[in-house]
């Protein structure tokens, strides 16, 4: 006891240490005399209301109704009956005490709900009030089929079924049909034939692994599965074969999790089948078991937009070491729906998300990381053949990140203590770079800068001038010094340039013949320096007409077109690299003289 009170008391005084500041703020306060907060437990799973301090309601004027202001639930409470109204999922429930027991009310709804006038806060609820507009309005939208025609080649690529362990297959209720249940996909089994439900496509196969192949039509067995069946939802996909021989996919909101209910008192639209499906454990080749939990009905915090049709679900769970959440939502005015999942523990967060619209094909995804030190991540986008894709990277050096398209398009850019800059290559082969942070693209007229929504030449006229009038001077002077060392090694003189003299002092000093040897040394020298001069005169101009940022865009597109043919030369010859080893045999003489 003792040692361990000491080791609490070192922890204690650590934690008034000022590097420890932030991590004092997350220490619980000690406990309150007070009891432990009530704790909730399900075994199935269920919603809770939770209240910001005691439960306010505000009246709704025209009605016995008010609804509960501080907190995010749906709860109203009915004056007349002295009941309370709850809405979750898109069905309502009612009880005489906030501690239930609560029973279904959606079939027999007081009258008054009807009436919420639509300026009020709680008139979200009225689209999931039988007989409403909203209503309505909802369960059409619902029923609007997302069609698409299915590229079967493609498809069929896509399809992977994993398995964990062998096939294993259930009955289904009611029916002469199984499904797999150790699988994260939806398959049937009808006869001897095995039906794949995958993204909204069927698929079928003689064998449970596949390979699958494009189903032309599917079994009318298929269509009675039961609601109390977890695969219920791919009832709502159809498929056929059009009269041009192309197949058509079609499916609803149900095939997501919407549902319509209540046909018989007026049609409202809810979420998820109100069935609990158990969950499914493996324990196999893992040091753990694999957990397939299937769609639930309640505990997920489903939402509706009245506004748009897009609905969608959230869930989450948390404890002392982390907490993870996920969701998915589909929008059927645009036909795009997603899901994404996180989680976090105390070594760091990851995350992912992704996004399909059958209409356009187009499809977005995306990971994301980080812990104490880092943060990184990617994406892609892609519709048909085309797709970019991008990523980075961030610590306390600062950040790189790096961008690529299916055009051949790429650009790579960082930033740090020391400044920051990036590199790119459109997919025409322009080049753009910047170590300023600008956007470069070079032309046939020479390099321009993107600014202000378009492309503007480099300026380079204030260089020209400076250039040139600093350029010209230096290179006469250079000419005329040479061509007076070489008069001088003719008649026999000191040059002015040091380092030349001993040599041409030594051709003065031979006399006559030295002269003329000098003399032809001067003329070979006057022909040596003029061509030299001229060059660098020449050299000087071309440079004098661009500006120093010009030059230095050249020099790196150059560096990076020489590195680019050094690579695919290489690339080449490591190709050729096993016939070029055979013919190297005889390609050598060594030591050998012609006769």
């Amino acid at each position: 006891m003792d040692r361990h009170h000491k080791v609490a008391q070192g922890n204690v005084q650590s934690a008034d240490q000022p590097n420890w500041a932030d991590v004092k703020k997350a220490i619980p306060p000690a406990a309150t005399a007070g009891g432990a907060p009530k704790v909730f437990y399900s075994t199935t799973p269920a919603e809770i209301i939770s209240f910001k301090s005691q439960p306010k309601y505000a009246k709704i004027p025209g009605t016995q109704l008010s609804y509960a202001t501080n907190t995010e639930s749906n709860l109203f409470l009915q004056s007349g009956e002295d009941q309370y109204y709850f809405l979750v999922a898109g069905r309502w429930f009612r009880a005489k005490s906030l501690d239930g027991p609560w029973t279904f009310a959606t079939a027999d709804l007081p009258a008054d709900f009807a009436k919420i006038p639509a300026s009020s806060p709680a008139a979200r609820v009225l689209v999931s009030v039988p007989g409403t507009d909203e209503a309505e309005d909802a369960v059409l939208l619902a029923q609007v089929p997302t069609t698409v025609i299915v590229d079967r080649a493609k498809a069929e690529a896509e399809v992977k079924v994993e398995y964990d362990g062998p096939p294993e297959f259930k009955p289904i209720e009611s029916t002469s049909m199984s499904y797999a249940t150790n699988t994260a996909d939806k398959i049937v089994k009808v006869g001897d034939l095995y039906y794949l439900c995958f993204q909204g496509v069927w698929f079928m196969s003689t064998k449970p692994e596949g390979p699958w192949k494009t189903a032309d039509s599917v079994p009318k067995e298929i269509y009675t599965i039961p609601a109390s069946s977890p695969v219920y939802n791919i009832t709502y996909v159809t498929q056929t074969t059009t009269s041009s021989g192309e197949t058509e996919a079609s499916s609803t909101a149900g095939y997501l999790g919407m549902f319509i209910i209540g046909v018989a008192v007026g049609s409202t639209l809810a979420y998820g089948s109100g069935y609990y499906y158990p969950p499914y454990y493996y324990y196999g080749r893992y040091p753990y078991p694999i957990y397939r939990p299937y769609p639930v009905t309640y505990g997920v915090g489903a939402f509706y937009n009245p506004y748009n049709g897009a609905y969608g679900y959230a869930r989450g769970a948390y404890g002392p070491y982390g907490g993870v959440a996920g969701g998915a939502w589909y929008n059927p005015s645009t036909g795009t729906y997603g899901r994404a999942a996180g989680g976090c523990n105390a070594y760091g967060c990851a995350g992912g998300a992704r996004a399909y619209n059958p209409y356009t094909g187009a499809y977005g995804a995306t990971r994301q990381g980080s812990n104490a030190y880092s943060q990184w991540g990617s994406s892609v986008v892609a519709k048909g053949d085309k797709w970019a894709q991008t990523g980075h990277y961030s610590d306390s050096r600062g950040t790189v990140a790096g961008g690529r398209t299916s055009e051949g398009g790429r650009v790579v850019g960082g930033s740090g203590q020391n400044g920051s800059g990036f590199v790119g290559q459109s997919g025409s082969g322009d080049v753009y770079a910047g170590k300023d942070g600008n956007v470069y693209k070079k032309t046939d007229n020479g390099w321009q800068q993107y600014q202000n929504g378009g492309w503007n030449s480099v300026n380079s006229s204030g260089a020209n001038s400076s250039t040139k009038s600093s350029a010209q001077p230096q290179a006469n002077s250079t000419q005329n010094q040479r061509a007076q060392n070489a008069q001088s090694a003719a008649a026999g003189r000191q040059p002015t340039t040091q380092p030349a003299a001993n040599s041409n002092t030594q051709a003065g000093q031979r006399g006559p013949s030295g002269q003329a040897s000098a003399g032809a040394s001067a003329d070979r020298a006057q022909q040596s320096i003029q061509p030299s001069a001229s060059q660098r005169s020449g050299a000087a101009g071309q440079s004098a007409g661009q500006s120093s940022q010009e030059q230095d865009l050249n020099r790196e597109a150059q560096a990076r077109q020489s590195g680019s043919q050094r690579t695919q030369n290489y690339e080449r010859q490591s190709r050729s690299s096993g016939s070029g080893a055979a013919r190297t045999g005889g390609g050598s003489r060594q030591g050998g003289r012609r006769r």
